[in-house]
């Protein structure tokens, strides 16, 4: 039990760190690296995500992470003006807000 419960704060943990991350990239302006940064940390945190999801058969929630894991991967990099860089920023945050809201209200039940 200690163990899952361990692995339930870092999983949110991480998600509030790329929330951070996401938020500061789309507010202030970054140098490339950072944006280098950002996505190897989205990309990497989305994969587990996703596995995550699958497992507890959250076939929605898997579709999302896989999506988010293609945008923002470093190898095939998509290209958008950065106002659409910005609202995915958000959109991505506010999704994994809205997951972190999800896991401690269903936690307590």
């Amino acid at each position: 039990m200690k163990n899952s419960k361990f692995t339930h704060y870092i999983e949110t943990l991480v998600r509030l760190s790329v929330i951070t991350f996401l938020i500061i990239a789309a507010e202030t302006r970054q140098q490339y690296s950072y944006y280098i940064l950002l996505r190897w940390l989205v990309m990497t945190s989305s994969i587990y995500f996703t596995y995550k999801a699958y497992n507890k058969k959250q076939i929605g929630l898997s579709i999302c992470f896989l999506a988010t894991t293609i945008l923002f991967n470093p190898f095939q990099k998509f290209w958008f003006q950065k106002e659409t860089w910005h609202i995915l920023d958000y959109l991505i945050a506010f999704i994994l807000l809205g997951t972190i809201i999800y896991d401690w209200t269903r936690k307590k039940q």
